[in-house]
């Protein structure tokens, strides 16, 4: 996840922008928040009829009964259908114009034939094609995988991993605006601690012959700008998870890292898939051009054997589950039944280690998969600090019961394949 996402996703549920955050200037290259964004008062403060479902009478055709609606939106229960955002420029626009979003600013631009620019919302296939990934996790209770419907239940499970980028290359910005303006279409998520659009897309695996293989889900999105399109570029960003939207000739990205970027393949046989993932399913959000809004993806989930988790990584990933980049550590042995503690933590007195290391604990004498891990670890905890809080030691540690072979192999790796770290593994026999 990008340092700006989750920025965004932390602030978000505290009402604040990343870029009302940093409006004071200093280093980052974003613009402040606010008039100067072009996006006056009145979009962050006109309540919630400006967004919300108690005002559908304006958002229909509005007094210009001339204004033409898009094939697709629906009037009822779509955002500014007609793409006319009606008191938000100032002057008031001219009937033959509409006062529309354009980065960032809500400007009187004109009809062409009667109706409003808006934007136009698609897949982008080819950030999918050869770049997911098939792969074991294991969700406890109460994981917010489950909560949210992500995956049917806790323990191992197998899931197709996929980035999805979305480009607005319409005439007009993706506007949605301050969740808390339009909260009919938002759920809160007491899990990510965040507001997520609902029914932005869609996954499901279907076979040759077009039939479901595996259950989709919904995935709720938090709109905002990630990278211009078509490059990886974020200067002049100015919609957040508090201040929701993507601009046009931008694109929103959900990496295959974060929570329900899947689709829950484990009791999917081997062979030849599509994925199919779907935008704007319901047609709240008026776009110029519906027919780009579902993508099939060929896909191949392989047969489930267990792979060599100490080959090299071929992209860049990270955590725990993961079955490359880990370095074997050694091969041990131990009395069975007792209690064993290994690690490479120099603040828990057991080994030692540069940089951010995780550690996982085999029984026999072989590197395992996941699944057949005894105990694995993060980062250790010794001495009261958080590696993630930035004050404390990367480190990790484990322990164990002894497995009735009394052998047993540690596996370790950086967090982040892509970074270095290292592992000087110790044993500690008793507790």
């Amino acid at each position: 996840m990008s340092p700006y996402r989750q920025v965004s996703l932390v602030l978000a549920c505290l009402g604040v922008t990343v870029s009302a955050l940093l409006g004071c200037g200093g280093d980052d290259d974003r613009p402040p928040s606010g008039a100067d964004l072009g996006m006056d008062a009145s979009a962050n403060d006109a309540g919630p009829d400006d967004l919300g479902r108690g005002d559908l009478g304006r958002r229909d055709l509005g007094p210009r009964g001339d204004a033409a609606v898009p094939p697709g939106c629906d009037p009822a229960s779509g955002i500014e259908c007609d793409g006319d955002w009606l008191g938000r420029c100032t002057p008031e626009c001219a009937a033959t114009e509409c006062c529309s979003p354009q980065a960032g600013v809500f400007e009187c631009v004109a009809r062409v034939d009667g109706a409003c620019p808006a934007a136009d919302l698609w897949i982008d296939a080819t950030k999918i094609t050869d770049n997911y990934a098939v792969e074991w996790q294991n969700f406890p209770p109460g994981d917010c995988a489950i909560v949210e419907g992500c995956v049917v239940a806790s323990g191992w499970r197998r899931l197709l991993r996929f980035d999805t980028w979305t480009p607005n290359s319409g005439g007009a910005d993706m506007y949605l605006g301050p969740p808390g303006d339009s909260i009919d279409y938002f759920e809160f998520s007491m899990c990510h601690d965040h507001y997520h659009f609902n029914t932005y897309a869609e996954y499901e695996l279907r076979s040759g012959a077009g039939d479901l293989a595996a259950t989709g889900h919904k995935q709720a999105f938090c709109l905002l700008d990630f990278y211009r399109y078509p490059g990886t570029d974020e200067r002049g960003a100015h919609y957040d998870c508090g201040n929701q939207g993507i601009q046009r000739g931008w694109q929103d990205v959900y990496g295959r890292e974060l929570d329900c970027q899947w689709v829950d393949v484990t009791d999917v046989p081997a062979g030849d898939y599509a994925l199919r993932i779907s935008v704007n399913t319901a047609h709240i959000l008026n776009e110029e051009n519906y027919d780009n809004n579902v993508i099939d993806v060929p896909v191949t989930i392989p047969p489930d054997v267990d792979t060599d988790p100490t080959a090299a990584c071929p992209s860049a990933v990270e955590g725990l589950d993961r079955e490359c980049g880990w370095s074997d550590g050694g091969d041990f042995t131990c009395t069975a039944g007792a209690e064993v503690r290994v690690g490479c933590s120099t603040r828990c007195g057991v080994g030692s280690c540069t940089g951010d290391s995780i550690m996982r604990v085999c029984e026999g004498t072989e590197p395992c998969n996941a699944r057949g891990t005894i105990e694995r670890n993060d980062d250790s905890g010794c001495g009261g600090t958080s590696c993630r809080g930035g004050s404390g030691e990367c480190c990790s540690q484990v322990m164990f019961t002894c497995p009735a072979s009394g052998a047993y192999n540690v596996l370790w790796a950086p967090f982040r394949s892509a970074e270095s770290a290292t592992c000087t593994v110790a044993v500690a026999v008793a507790l």
